[in-house]
């Protein structure tokens, strides 16, 4: 499935809404969108909505943890959200769900 993102504002929000694979092919384009979303003024929260991510490997959980990074020294919260139950599975085993979720773990 080829990759795509949707860049959506909502007052002090931005969602990004990526589509397809995350993996080594497409984790340059979404760091580029996510790097340019988090350098944007006027917003507090940055949320990924993965309900149309179909795959997730390390290098687009590597992305990620990147932005999570930026946008926090920039005051910013990051946050993923609507994750399918693969993506979840891999959040849950790397013991990153809680950190990229905000949400509390859930149990395997």
């Amino acid at each position: 499935m080829e990759f795509g993102c949707t860049i959506e504002r909502h007052d002090d929000r931005v969602v990004i809404v990526p589509e397809g694979d995350i993996d080594a092919d497409s984790a340059g384009a979404l760091r580029q969108v996510l790097r340019q979303a988090v350098e944007t003024p006027g917003f507090t929260v940055l949320e990924v909505d993965l309900t149309r991510v179909s795959f997730l490997d390390s290098t687009g959980l590597g992305v990620f943890v990147a932005a999570r990074k930026a946008a926090h020294s920039r005051g910013q919260t990051f946050r993923l959200t609507n994750p399918g139950a693969m993506v979840r599975m891999l959040l849950q085993v790397t013991n990153l769900e809680e950190t990229l979720t905000g949400e509390p773990a859930t149990n395997l």
